[in-house]
């Protein structure tokens, strides 16, 4: 947040006195925890594994299996839909 575009309102639960000011919030508290280290990443790394309450280690992603698949059916008949092909082929360059 930019503060001297942002003023605090008088409510917030914490006071920013000098700039750069970062504040840590760890999940499922009300506290707002003053970061006082040096501004490298890896200070700033050490410092949210230090007190981050929920694991920082990325999801595993989980292949689906072809049984586990859902198929669409049409609201009205209740049929299967059947996705069709046709650009299949076609070159895309969206991401």
């Amino acid at each position: 947040m930019d503060s001297p575009e942002n003023d605090l309102p008088t409510s917030a639960p914490f006071r920013v006195a000098g700039f750069p000011t970062l504040k840590f919030k760890p999940a499922n508290s009300r506290e707002f925890l003053d970061y006082d280290g040096d501004r490298s990443l890896e200070s700033l790394i050490a410092y949210v594994e230090k007190h981050a309450k929920n694991s920082l280690e990325p999801p595993i992603n989980i292949p689906v299996e072809p049984e586990a698949q859902v198929t669409l059916k049409h609201a009205e008949t209740g049929e299967p839909v059947q996705h069709h092909h046709e650009h299949e082929h076609d070159e895309h360059d969206e991401l």
